[in-house]
């Protein structure tokens, strides 16, 4: 086995395509075999909000803005999110996005996720909350 690997993930705007888990959301971690370090590429619409809330308990992850305006819910705070914004949120922190319905593109962002382990000595590391309410639905 090659100590890399290479994935084509496409153009930004080729993004809102992928059909996977959830629309526009595009585990690249599932293209190639990372030990440490999960990927993922994502793209919303303008309007367009997170399906639900989650937390690790052992991942964290840094989320890295490329196009587009958003806003992240971190627990109980708000911050706005664009192109170069870069965030990084760790264990136990709720988490949720949403794309400002005025953005005047896509949101587009690569999520990046490590947690001192193995991906596969970890696995299924997280905690979903379907009912609770976005801060912005307010």
């Amino acid at each position: 086995m090659s100590a890399y690997n290479v994935v084509e993930l496409g153009g930004l705007d080729s993004w809102m395509d992928a059909d996977g888990q959830t629309p526009g959301k595009r585990f690249v971690d599932k293209q190639m075999p990372p030990q440490y370090i999960g990927t993922s590429a994502n793209a919303a619409a303008p309007g367009a909000q997170s399906a639900f809330w989650h937390s690790h308990d052992r991942l964290e992850e840094v989320y890295v803005f490329l196009a587009g305006r958003g806003q992240m819910a971190l627990d109980d705070d708000v911050v706005d999110v664009q192109a170069g914004t870069v965030v990084r949120v760790g264990q136990g922190v709720m988490r949720a996005w949403h794309a400002l319905p005025d953005s005047p593109e896509a949101l587009r962002w690569l999520c990046i996720r490590s947690g001192g382990d193995t991906l596969e000595a970890i696995g299924r590391d997280g905690a979903l909350d379907r009912e609770r309410p976005f801060p912005w639905a307010r």
